[in-house]
C-alpha cells in the first residue's frame, strides 16, 4: 500500500494547492466551466438521440433540467463568492484533506495490497474461465465487454451481454447491445422484444415510441414472444385500447403454466387493465355530461370560441371521429369570415389536456 499513500499524499497535496488558486480564481471562472458542461452534455444528448441509444423526449427533458441548473448555479454563484471567505476555504480545505488521510488511517486496510481496476478485472477474467456460474452479472458483464473485437458478427454474443447489462441494472448498454444484436440478426425476436424491454427500464417502466416499435418488430417475428406480449400488452393498456390489450395478456397467460411466476405477472396487469378500463368509462361519463351542457350553451349562444375549443377537444378524448367532423364543419360554418378566430379555436383544441 505504499503506492496509495503516495498517491493518498500527492491528491492531498493538489487538493491544498488547488485551494490556494481557488483564493485567486476569476469571479466567472465557475460560471464558464458550468457552461461548458452544459454545452458539452448538451452536445451528448444530441448524438445520443441520433444514434437512436435514447429517445428524443427523454432526452429533451434531461437537457431541460440541465439547463435548469445552469441557470440555479449562474444565479447563486454571486452570493455564494460573495459569502464564503477565501481564508476559511483555504482552511476547510486542509481539515477536510487532513481528516480524509487520518480517517484512511485509521479505518482503513493499509497493510492490504492494493487493487486496482485493471487488477479486479484480470482476477475476474481468470474466474469467468474456470467457474463462471459463481460470478455476479456485473463483473461478468465487464469481462465479456473485453471481448467485444472478437464477437463484432455474432448476434448471440451481444443477447448475452445485453441480457447481463439489464440484470446488472445498466439498461442504456443492454439497450446498445440488443440494438447491435438486432442489426446483425434482424429476424431474431427475442432480440427485439430484449432491446424494447431494455429501453422500457431505462425510462423508468415507460414504453415510449421506440420501445413500442421494438415490440411491433418481436410480434411480427414470432406473435408468441413473451415479452413482446407481456409488454405490448402493458403498452396497449397505457393507449386506452382496453379490449385488444385483454386479447394480448388473455392469449398470454393461457401460453404459461399454472404455477409459472410470470403467470401472476400476467394476471396482475390483468387486474391493472379490469381497473383502468373502470376510471377510463368513470372519466368519459363525466366529458360526455359536459359536452352535452357545451351542446346546449353553443346552441343557445355560437360566438363562445373557448367553447368551441373544449367541445372539440372533449370529442377526440372521446376517439368519437363522427362527431369531432360535425363540430369542425360547425366551427367552419360559424367563423367562416372570420378565420383567424377559427385558427384560434383549433389552435386551443390541439393543445395538450391541463395546458390551458
Amino acid at each position: 500500500m505504499l503506492l496509495f499513500s503516495i498517491l493518498s499524499a500527492i491528491v492531498t497535496a493538489g487538493l491544498l494547492g488547488a485551494a490556494l488558486l481557488w483564493t485567486r480564481r476569476q469571479p466567472d471562472d465557475e460560471r464558464q466551466t458550468a457552461r461548458e458542461d452544459y454545452a458539452r452534455f448538451v452536445a451528448e444528448m444530441d448524438r445520443r438521440v441520433a444514434n437512436g441509444v435514447i429517445e428524443a423526449s427523454l432526452a429533451h427533458e434531461e437537457k431541460l433540467e440541465a439547463a435548469r441548473a445552469l441557470l440555479k448555479a449562474d444565479a447563486a454563484g454571486e452570493g455564494a463568492r460573495r459569502s464564503v471567505s477565501p481564508l476559511l476555504g483555504l482552511i476547510g480545505a486542509f481539515v477536510i484533506a487532513g481528516g480524509a488521510l487520518g480517517l484512511y488511517l485509521v479505518t482503513g486496510k493499509p497493510e492490504l495490497p492494493d487493487q486496482p481496476y485493471q487488477q479486479r478485472l484480470d482476477a475476474w477474467m481468470a474466474q469467468a474461465e474456470t467457474q463462471p456460474e459463481t460470478m455476479a452479472s456485473k463483473p461478468l458483464s465487464e469481462v465479456l465487454k473485453r471481448k467485444a473485437a472478437e464477437n463484432t458478427e455474432d448476434p448471440q454474443y451481444w443477447m448475452f451481454l445485453g441480457r447481463l447489462q439489464v440484470m446488472s441494472g445498466d439498461y442504456y448498454d443492454g439497450a446498445k447491445s440488443f440494438r447491435v444484436a438486432v442489426t446483425k440478426a434482424p429476424d431474431n425476436a427475442e432480440a427485439w422484444s430484449n432491446m424494447g424491454e431494455a429501453l422500457t427500464l431505462m425510462n423508468e417502466g415507460k414504453s415510449g415510441p421506440d420501445a413500442r416499435t421494438a415490440f411491433e418488430e418481436a410480434l411480427k417475428r414470432d406473435p408468441n414472444d413473451l415479452s413482446g406480449q407481456y409488454y405490448m400488452g402493458k403498452v396497449l393498456i397505457a393507449e386506452g385500447r382496453f379490449e385488444a390489450a385483454r386479447a394480448m395478456l388473455g392469449g398470454l397467460r393461457e401460453q404459461l403454466p399454472v404455477g409459472d411466476p410470470r403467470r401472476q405477472a400476467v394476471e396482475t396487469e390483468l387486474a391493472a387493465l379490469e381497473q383502468a378500463q373502470t376510471v377510463d368509462a368513470q372519466t368519459r361519463g363525466q366529458i360526455a355530461g359536459m359536452v352535452a351542457g357545451l351542446e346546449a350553451r353553443l346552441a343557445d349562444n355560437q360566438e363562445n370560441p373557448d367553447g368551441w375549443a373544449r367541445l372539440l377537444r372533449s370529442y377526440r378524448v372521446l376517439g368519437d371521429v363522427a362527431s369531432e367532423a360535425r363540430v369542425l364543419a360547425d366551427i367552419e360554418r360559424v367563423y367562416q369570415k372570420r378565420p383567424e378566430i377559427k385558427a384560434s379555436i383549433i389552435e386551443k383544441a390541439n393543445r395538450p389536456v391541463g395546458s390551458q
